[in-house]
């Protein structure tokens, strides 16, 4: 590790010294009166509490969580005119966005992928339970106001399974006045998506809610001569409906309903080497319902709580031929998971408080091979609670400690508990900076194909384990910078292994490191908004002594917003990844990944209630991939309006 280490330092001090001279430009003398005006807006920060985050990460970094948490914003995200997350997280420090076999866009938070990442949707668990993953494409854009992404050692109170991170999508709320909007856009092959969104409130009840229709013939991507070239079987049509409901008895009290349908069907297109498989998803469901609030405990204690229930059902055909006329088989999945968690925040002092968490979930899995065979079913239940103890021992320092308790129920072997830790230490030199050290265990349980599945199941699997330390600091005067140092052991990784009969079987036989460090810089003008992010990884697969796949050692992402003239908001994303690896075990030999830079601009003219726009991705029409055999998609041209009726 600490050869590790020394590699990962020796490429920090430019860094840090460009962020110095930031710094330096940036940060104004602090005066009394400032002092003042900081303390007010901190403790109004701290009031503020919404159902849907379950991290209250405020501006000042006295607020701001131990662990490490990325937030794009409402005016980003309004500026970006996104389809889907995808368009979204990619651009959040430390996060790479990859697309794989299956036309799944997977998620890696800092190295770790969406198996070992919780993907939430107003604080709610929307992971597939029988994978134990998530295709965030599959999560519209359609009314997302903010996007947390928590990395590092983070807090032991959400349970199980953030061994990578925390990804929370929290969806608009409603407004004091009245609003109704509609969202329409065409482009290239037959591109389209038209939605409705609106937000009222009404004495203390309050609603917020959306309905988003998209669908596509596909994209091009560069074929081997540099030409757009049709992707084939890349079609999609997705229907997003989502609402929320408030009531307020109270100034300290909110109650919330909500509900959520996501209705999909898209092809899967065949890899670049040939390789025929002729795939695509006749259905592919998610409906979610949850209820839950919070409230004040006493004078500056809080408790929230959520019961959800989630439902992801899809049909997965296989077909002998291009044309698709004759179908092999047709796989049906019906997965279920429902639980309840309740969050409370005691204040005991002005220097001492307490936050516990107890958090129960069951997953059902049931599953058809084809039509007319017998359905497979399998279920499993998850416990969790935590206790975090935070103390203020002076002014500028504070020490947090946390245990977690985790059991799993397996449908099969009986019951796993473990007991993951938390310690930190906080240091605040000045009002808004904060330094901290923290270290964490972490536990992701197997998921349900790993354990139950009849082809290759092992009901004896450990839980994987890893252990994750970090030193960070936060600083936000003039200009926003954020950065961390981490380092990373991941134990008992769960992988397939082939037997002596040809079968293969799932087994605890993964090792893996990953340290590095990132940075974030952010300073906004009168007219122009920008934002750099870089990530540093020192990674290895240790069972195989070869890099982790698809994990570039180096990403930056930057978003530069700004108003070229009066009423004309424009927008430049990039996203820049060196070269990675990916190991072929069909040809048995690592493949070499090539680096790329990518650019996306938004243009959109602010005249009133009608709002146009033009959005180009992969402006310079580059090729590349993020898996060997499955090319993004080249340049893309779509333009739009969003239009206030009220």
């Amino acid at each position: 590790m600490f050869r590790s280490f020394s590699r990962i330092f020796r490429r920090i001090p430019l860094t840090l010294a460009a962020v110095l001279v930031i710094w330096g430009i940036a940060a104004p003398q602090e005066t009394s009166a400032s002092k003042e005006n900081t303390k007010d807006r901190k403790e109004q920060e701290a009031q503020t509490r919404i159902t849907e985050e379950i991290l209250v990460v405020g501006k000042a970094p006295r607020e701001a969580p131990l662990s490490t948490v990325t937030t794009v914003g409402a005016e980003t995200v309004a500026l970006m005119r996104p389809r889907d997350l995808v368009d979204v997280v990619r651009h959040a420090v430390g996060a790479m966005v990859s697309v794989g076999s299956k036309d799944e866009y997977n998620l890696k938070l800092r190295g770790v992928d969406s198996r070992r990442i919780a993907l939430l949707v107003d604080g709610v668990p929307v992971s597939e339970p029988y994978y134990g993953s998530f295709d965030i494409k599959t999560v519209s854009a359609g009314g997302i106001q903010t996007l947390q992404v928590t990395k590092g050692p983070s807090s032991v109170l959400y349970g199980p399974n953030t061994l990578g991170g925390i990804v929370n999508v929290i969806t608009r709320r409603p407004s004091a006045k009245p609003t109704l909007s509609l969202n329409a856009s065409t482009g290239d092959r037959k591109t389209r998506g038209v939605g409705l969104d609106s937000t009222f409130s009404w004495k203390g009840w309050g609603f917020s809610g959306g309905a988003l229709y998209q669908d596509s013939d596909g994209f091009d991507y560069l074929d081997e001569n540099g030409n757009l070239a049709p992707r084939t079987n890349t079609y999609y049509r997705r229907l997003n409906l989502g609402a929320k409901v408030y009531y307020n008895p109270s100034e300290r009290t909110e109650i919330m309903a909500s509900a959520g349908t996501y209705r999909s069907a898209y092809g899967m297109p065949p890899d670049l080497f040939g390789r025929a498989r002729y795939w695509k998803f006749k259905d592919w469901n998610r409906t979610s319902l949850s209820a839950g609030g919070f409230t004040a405990l006493g004078e500056r204690s809080t408790l929230r709580f959520r019961a959800y229930s989630v439902n992801t059902f899809n049909i997965l055909e296989q077909f002998r031929d291009a044309q698709m006329t004759r179908r092999q088989f047709e796989s049906t999945f019906d997965n279920s998971n429902a639980g309840l968690f309740a969050l409370a925040d005691l204040f005991l002092s002005d220097r001492h408080s307490l936050k516990a968490s107890v958090y129960v979930q069951r997953d059902i899995a049931r599953q058809q091979d084809d039509v007319g065979l017998p359905w497979i079913e399998f279920s499993q239940e998850v416990y969790s609670a935590g206790l975090e103890d935070h103390f203020r021992l002076s002014e500028k320092w504070q020490v947090i400690g946390g245990l977690s308790l985790d059991s799993l129920h397996k449908h099969t072997g009986g019951a796993v508990t473990k007991v993951n830790p938390l310690v930190g230490l906080k240091y605040y030199p000045i009002d808004d900076m904060d330094l901290r050290f923290s270290f964490s265990g972490k536990s992701r349980f197997p998921n349900m194909r790993s354990l139950y599945s009849l082809s290759s199941g092992n009901p004896d699997l450990l839980s994987e384990y890893g252990q994750s330390w970090e030193l960070g600091f936060t600083y936000n005067r003039g200009v926003f910078l954020s950065g961390a140092v981490f380092a990373n052991s991941l134990r008992n990784l769960i992988d397939s292994q082939r037997l002596p009969d040809g079968t293969r079987r799932y087994f605890n036989i993964g090792r893996a490191r990953i340290n590095g460090f990132e940075i974030q810089v952010r300073k906004d003008w009168n007219i122009v908004r920008t934002t750099v992010n870089y990530t540093y990884l020192d990674h290895l697969n240790e069972t195989d002594d070869r890099p982790l796949d698809v994990t570039p050692a180096h990403s930056a992402n930057f978003e530069l917003a700004f108003e070229p003239v009066r009423n004309l908001q424009a927008g430049i994303f990039g996203v820049v990844n060196s070269k990675a690896h990916w190991f072929d075990f069909n040809a048995g030999k690592l493949l070499e990944i090539p680096s790329f830079v990518t650019m996306d601009v938004v243009v959109a003219l602010k005249t009133g209630p009608v709002e146009p726009f033009l959005r180009v991705t992969n402006l310079f029409n580059k090729a590349f991939y993020t898996e060997p055999g499955f090319p993004w998609r080249g340049r893309f041209i779509e333009a739009g309006v969003r239009a206030g009726i009220f």
